[in-house]
């Protein structure tokens, strides 16, 4: 999700086989010779732990036991599905736009930051998504200027070996996967449903604004991320002051899924639009609401999921959740 920088790991991952399935039907079997990622924690693999260095919880355990055995920058105990795609295309994981050292850029880059929105708010993260666009456009002008220096000399061969060619822009896959902070903003500043969906189609209006100003840069395939089941996440759950009737039988919030459910169903209609009135344009929605929705519904335990409303790990309560205590870190709280 794209969840507080503070927050917990999530069990709500999405399975890399459903994953490769899913995106199977999003995109076709067409290879793609590089990545340009948008997004939030849900794909961040290290741009906002170079950009504070020291102060995101990503840069320590318990975030990478799984893989790579330690921290990697990633909001995950993980890879991330960013990284899946890019493996399912034969491609190298997408490095961070941000990161000074060792970084190759040659197959694509990733302008995602932990804490992003879609809207202009510093909220956890400066980096809202113009920002991420005014990153890109600069990071194309200089691609274009290495290939064809502007003072008429010879391109370096060793700079061009670690960028994306010029074509790579027109021809590579563009991912957004934003927008769960933008609900997030809202629940946790106390307001409700009603309120956060009063501003949701200027989100869908940026989101689609961006498409479209990606588009008239050479960009034509894309996948945009859809908004997951809000009303399952921990942090929801935790904030949340509820009671027995204002949840399902998978004990998560109605009210807040259908908030979810609802801008999916409005972001649908507005990608509709948007590819009516643009030409060769490969442009879906990933469904990642139903996928995550199927691992709650389904038996967890086949799943390799004790449980699906609980953070992996954090505090000892109701939903392994507090703002307070970061992931594999102490505090005193209520003491």
């Amino acid at each position: 999700m794209g969840r507080p920088t503070g927050g917990k790991l999530s069990p709500m991952l999405v399975v890399l086989g459903m994953s490769l399935l899913a995106m199977s039907s999003v995109v076709n079997s067409a290879c793609f010779p590089a990545i340009f990622n948008f997004g939030d924690s849900t794909s961040d693999t290290g741009n906002l732990a170079a950009s504070f260095p020291g102060f995101t919880p990503a840069e320590y355990p318990p975030y990478g036991d799984t893989y790579p055995g330690k921290p990697s920058n990633r909001y995950s105990d993980g890879r991330l599905l960013i990284d899946f795609i890019a493996q399912a295309y034969g491609l190298p994981f997408v490095d961070p736009y941000l990161q000074s050292v060792n970084s190759e850029f040659n197959q694509g880059t990733n302008f995602a930051a932990a804490g992003s929105t879609v809207l202009p708010v510093t909220y956890l993260s400066p980096f809202y998504l113009d920002i991420q666009l005014r990153e890109y456009r600069t990071f194309k002008t200089n691609v274009q200027n290495v290939y064809n220096p502007p003072d008429g000399s010879l391109p370096d061969e060793a700079k061009k070996a670690r960028l994306p060619s010029p074509e790579d822009f027109q021809t590579g896959l563009y991912t957004i996967a934003l927008g769960g902070n933008d609900f997030t903003f809202g629940y946790t500043k106390g307001k409700t449903v009603a309120e956060v969906r009063e501003y949701l189609p200027q989100v869908i209006g940026n989101l689609t604004a961006a498409i479209k100003n990606l588009y008239d840069y050479g960009g034509r395939n894309f996948v945009i991320w859809d908004i997951e089941p809000h009303g399952c996440l921990p942090y929801t759950l935790t904030l949340i002051t509820h009671t027995a009737a204002d949840v399902d039988a998978n004990g998560c919030l109605v009210a807040y899924n259908d908030n979810a459910k609802w801008f999916n169903d409005q972001l649908i209609i507005a990608l509709a639009d948007l590819r009516a009135n643009l030409t060769n344009v490969n442009l879906s929605m990933f469904n990642t609401y139903k996928l995550k929705m199927n691992l709650i519904e389904s038996n967890t335990t086949t799943n390799g999921f004790a449980f699906t409303t609980k953070a992996c790990c954090g505090v000892p309560n109701d939903y392994n959740f507090d703002l307070r205590v970061n992931c594999g870190l102490s505090n005193v709280i209520d003491g």
